[in-house]
């Protein structure tokens, strides 16, 4: 099923302007949508007892161009969860990051996190104007949205400094952060990503090398650890959740 014709691009969906400005902008990228498996595309699932029956559904957005490999938006609505997640995993050609979105609404509160997530060392990927940039960005966000408590060292690996990171609680407050502070600075981030990456220039086979070990060292690491897992088995069972992350969501060539 057409992402168009379901509840992730319309008002009532939380996230649904975010991803509605993730296609408008691929779009000026001649970006072509990526025909993936129908059991992936669109799915419907019951959760909850047998006296509280709950409805979820799942949306897989998907494409590629001439410089992203692949990305996706997974998108879940239901009554106690909503989610974005998003990913593009650029050409091993370009000594570009992955650019990382997981926007999640839990029962109680929001999960943010925004990045540009490094498949190599910060230095080698990173030029200090870029950093800069970044770090601007986060700071001004942060000064009116709280960041959620320091990452372990284990997690922080794959993060970059200009990371985005917060929980709120769900009450009206955050609404309007989400609406005013962080509706904007994803865009900025999204403009960002897509400016460098079709601006930077093919790397050497010995880069590409190196690049390509550290974007399935990062992926490996996803599948494993997604912390998206135990609610995804919640909501449509163990047996899809394991498919969609190893045959979807983190597959590795």
């Amino acid at each position: 099923m057409h992402i168009e014709k379901t509840i992730f691009l319309k008002n009532e969906w939380r996230w649904s302007k975010f991803q509605k400005y993730i296609i408008y902008k691929l779009d000026q990228y001649d970006f072509q949508e990526y025909k993936i498996p129908s059991e992936y595309s669109f799915r419907k699932s019951t959760y909850g007892s047998r006296k509280n029956n709950l409805n979820a559904i799942l949306c897989t957005w998907a494409g590629k161009n001439e410089r992203i490999d692949f990305c996706r938006s997974v998108c879940i609505n239901s009554p106690s969860y909503c989610v974005l997640n998003f990913l593009i995993i650029p050409k091993s050609q370009y000594n570009i990051p992955f650019l990382g979105v997981d926007f999640v609404s839990l029962p109680n509160y929001h999960l943010i996190v925004l990045d540009f997530q490094p498949s190599w060392h910060i230095s080698k990927q990173f030029d200090k104007n870029l950093l800069k940039e970044l770090i601007t960005i986060k700071e001004e966000f942060h000064q009116k949205v709280p960041m959620a408590a320091k990452m372990s060292e284990h997690i922080a690996q794959f993060f970059s400094p200009g990371v985005i990171w917060s929980k709120l609680p769900k009450e009206e407050k955050s609404e309007n952060l989400i609406n005013n502070n962080l509706y904007p600075t994803f865009k900025k981030y999204l403009d960002l990503y897509l400016n460098i990456l079709f601006r930077a220039e093919e790397v050497h086979l010995e880069v590409q090398e190196e690049l390509i070990n550290g974007q399935m060292h990062y992926l490996e690491y996803r599948k494993s650890n997604d912390p998206a897992r135990p609610m995804l088995k919640v909501l449509f069972g163990e047996t899809f959740t394991e498919s969609l992350i190893n045959n979807l969501l983190f597959k590795i060539k």
